[in-house]
């Protein structure tokens, strides 16, 4: 098909300054310094103007400032607080653009500026982009071949309400971590964060709705085009093209996600094929809402992750950062993604990617709960906005193959309870022009949808039947009490609940400078800054008998009680099976380099051990052990029991349930027989006299002499875990070949917490992929990891560390 010249106007060659008031009316005109023979990069060029800085676009203000020397690293201790003075001024942003000689009309295209802009061509206003969400084309007229100036006025930001607010006060259908949220300090983002061109002789991208209706795909398009498949032209038309009996789109795990090329003129976009209906989950009570996705005829557990952006700063996201994150959500068994409600509606890149990865989405409008008050304003005004932000957003999204469901936003509530249409006018206009102009696309109001809000013990005892799509907690609840809480849940969905865990040893070295490091606690005010609501360490100290000493130990014990409770929680739900049908942990990602956090991967994009156990119980053949607690002190018998289920159905086998000592030596045992399995069932029971000191419960389970799964927990007879420090240390043989690391155990106790970390300077860029299995590994036993080229650290409580170099050959013991 026809096709135009795009002249992108991103990437450097921009800069930028400082307007106090309206003294940007000073600078929209100013001419730009001539071109100097000793100085080639267009920034460096622009800098030489007095006042000005070199910027890139897109962007954000706080990163051009940062790269020019004007800010220390925001990014870095407590420097973020030195940064939060520029959201009150403009910034005046300008470049050169060489416009060739053409007889062709001229279009100038701004996909995204936040919160809103001015723009000049020539000293001469063209319009204003108003919102981050927007964007805006100005068409140029009587233009000339050469050179020519743009401008861009960035307004200063609005204020806003943070975390701990009012829901009521807000005014702008936008992110509003930024303005301070327990996982970003004050950290608002301002620049110009989209791409930027100059269109020559083109129009803009159609809106596309897709539908499979009785085996015919569907694309509704304004205009002509044609649908391709690996390259090849399948159906064209206008208005409406037709495919019989396309190949389908599958969530992860269920298929490939069969993507279709749409041709618009110069735009592709992705297109896939499926059917999804969300029913009933089975025995739910007649009042609540559906949770089970079917897609394409078969009921899907959707197992997945909460996102939030991948940097606070939206303009300084990388699209390689989108696709290492959204991989990582893949690689985990994950199937969808909830787009939390207090960021952005996501950008096409992160769709693509999930189109690409068959990870459904759930997308929330830029809405969340407050801590004093969580319901949006009824203003007739809001209302008109946030319908008015919806007409702009939706169309832009309804061609994504992965885009599941609409909500109305994160934790709107009044009085406790959850929101919808009825109580709340902003969510009914919402729910109104999704309906309108993506029909047939599941939609919900808020998240938890309730009635009720809260997993909690109290909360399921007074009503177990009304517990539907609950959240929380957050925390890890302790040795006794985390297993007692997830043991007692009724939920239908599970959609935010998580457990608060260290960052990664690499990250805090680039986070927080070694003399403010230690002690890890909230007296330290760095570490106030980096995570305060989610640094338990006094819990981690408690559990480990208060011996931590030092800052690895207080690491290593927090991310194992994060990846062992999470783990926990996502099982416990899973074990629900079908009835729960949705299990969404908080959260996968975090925006902001954190100390403490409740994510599973750090900024810098490396996964903790959280990370590695959830991805284990997202598994679809799955053995699982369900205990009454990690710590039997005072107890006179220890009981196990081991869960089984497969999604794809299994044939008759066995499950072995055992106890062991830390030498490996079993100390009791069950067996239960299966028939075939598909939901989840208790096949095994042990009860035995508890145990002093550490020991392992294991469960494996076989079908055909196959075995299917093995799960190996840590457990202690004691009241803590403080025995764990006092191991004997393990002696291991390590092997590194072609990206695998192969690990075997040649003497002593069971390994616990091993493990593969970056090892990498921290100021290194770029992103390392590497495998995990979080079971303490037994004597005799060889465990393999994948890891891309590197340097890795392979540690664990009874093991010294050790460098492996996954990029050559090696091999030591």
């Amino acid at each position: 098909m026809a096709t135009a010249q795009t002249l992108s106007l991103s990437g450097p060659g921009w800069s930028v300054r400082e307007a106090l008031g309206e003294t940007w009316a000073w600078h929209v005109a100013a001419p730009l310094p001539e071109a100097r023979n000793n100085v080639a990069d267009a920034a460096a060029r622009e800098a030489l103007a007095p006042g000005w800085l070199a910027a890139s676009v897109p962007g954000s203000v706080v990163d051009d400032l940062h790269r020019a020397g004007e800010l220390a690293d925001p990014r870095v201790a407590r420097n973020s607080r030195a940064a939060e003075w520029v959201a009150e001024r403009h910034w005046v942003y300008r470049r050169r653009v060489e416009v060739p000689e053409t007889g062709a009309p001229l279009v100038l295209e701004f996909d995204g500026i936040d919160p809103g802009g001015i723009v000049f061509w020539d000293g001469v206003q063209l319009g204003a982009v108003h919102g981050l969400n927007h964007s805006a084309r100005f068409e140029l007229v009587d233009v000339t071949a050469g050179a020519h100036v743009l401008a861009v006025v960035v307004l200063p930001v609005p204020a806003s309400e943070p975390q701990v607010g009012r829901t009521e006060r807000v005014t702008l259908l936008a992110p509003r971590m930024g303005y301070g949220w327990d996982f970003v300090p004050r950290f608002l983002h301002q620049g110009i964060w989209k791409d930027v061109r100059l269109r020559i002789g083109t129009s803009a991208a159609p809106p596309v709705r897709v539908e499979l209706l009785g085996g015919v795909g569907v694309v509704f398009v304004d205009g002509p085009a044609e649908l391709c498949l690996d390259g090849t032209v399948v159906a064209a038309g206008t208005g409406v093209i037709e495919v019989h009996d396309p190949a389908l789109w599958w969530p992860a795990g269920y298929g490939e996600p069969v993507l279709y090329e749409l041709r618009t003129g110069e735009h592709t976009l992705p297109i896939g094929f499926r059917e999804v209906r969300m029913q009933p989950n089975e025995g739910a009570p007649a009042d609540a809402l559906p949770y089970t996705a079917v897609v394409n005829g078969v009921p899907v557990p959707l197992v997945g992750w909460n996102w939030v952006p991948a940097d606070a700063q939206y303009g300084s996201i990388t699209t390689e950062r989108v696709e290492h994150l959204v991989g990582l959500a893949a690689a985990s068994g994950a199937r969808i993604l909830r787009v939390w409600g207090g960021g952005l509606i996501e950008s096409e890149e992160f769709y693509s990617a999930c189109d690409r990865a068959g990870l459904f989405v759930w997308q929330e409008f830029s809405q969340s709960s407050s801590g004093m008050q969580s319901a949006p304003s009824t203003d007739p005004a809001f209302v008109e906005h946030v319908r008015a932000e919806a007409r702009e957003v939706v169309p832009r999204l309804t061609h994504h193959a992965s885009l599941l469901m609409w909500g109305g936003g994160n934790e709107l509530d009044e009085g406790g309870v959850p929101l919808d249409e009825q109580r709340s006018p902003a969510l009914a206009a919402l729910s109104e022009e999704v309906a309108r102009l993506d029909p047939g696309r599941h939609w919900v109001a808020t998240s938890p949808t309730g009635p009720v809000f809260h997993n909690r013990l109290d909360v399921i005892a007074a009503a177990p039947d009304d517990q539907h799509d609950v959240h929380g907690p957050w925390e890890h609840q302790g040795l006794v009490a985390h297993h007692t809480l997830y043991n007692a849940g009724t939920s239908l969905a599970h959609t935010e609940f998580g457990v608060e865990g260290m960052t990664n040893r690499r990250a805090l070295e680039a986070l927080v400078p070694e003399a403010d490091r230690w002690p890890t606690g909230r007296q330290n005010p760095v570490y106030r800054h980096l995570g305060d609501w989610w640094n338990n360490t006094s819990l981690v100290q408690e559990v480990f008998g208060g011996r931590l000493d030092s800052v690895e130990l207080v690491r290593r014990a927090s991310q194992w009680l994060q990846a062992t409770g999470l783990q926990y929680a996502v099982e416990a739900d899973r074990r629900r099976w079908p009835r729960a049908s949705m299990v969404i942990p908080w959260q996968l990602n975090e925006s902001f380099p954190n100390a403490w956090c409740t994510s599973a991967v750090d900024f810098l994009g490396e996964p903790k051990p959280a990370f590695h156990a959830v991805t284990r119980a997202f598994v679809r053949e799955r053995v699982t052990i369900r205990v009454d607690r990690t710590a039997w002190a005072g107890e006179h018998t220890a009981r196990a029991e081991a869960w089984a289920w497969s999604e794809s159905g299994r044939g008759a086998g066995s499950v072995t349930l055992r106890a062991r000592g830390m030498d490996g030596a079993i100390l009791a045992e069950a067996t239960g027989e299966t028939a075939a399995v598909r939901h989840p069932i208790a096949v095994a029971e042990l009860v035995m006299p508890a145990p002093s000191g550490l020991f392992l419960w294991e469960a494996e389970w076989m079908v055909a002499g196959e075995s299917i799964d093995r799960e190996v927990v840590l457990a202690t007879g004691d009241e803590h875990l403080a025995a764990l420090l006092d191991l004997e240390r393990a002696k291991l043989a390590v092997t590194a070949a072609e990206g695998t690391v192969t690990v075997s155990h040649i003497s002593g106790p069971v390994v616990v917490g091993l493990g593969l970390a970056d090892a990498r300077p921290a100021g290194e860029e770029g992103f390392v992929a590497v495998t995990g299995d979080p079971r303490p590994l037994l004597p005799g036993e060889t465990r393999s990891f994948t890891a891309s080229p590197g340097v890795f650290s392979l540690e664990s409580f009874n093991t010294d560390p050790r460098t492996v170099h996954t990029a050559h050959t090696l091999e030591t013991s």
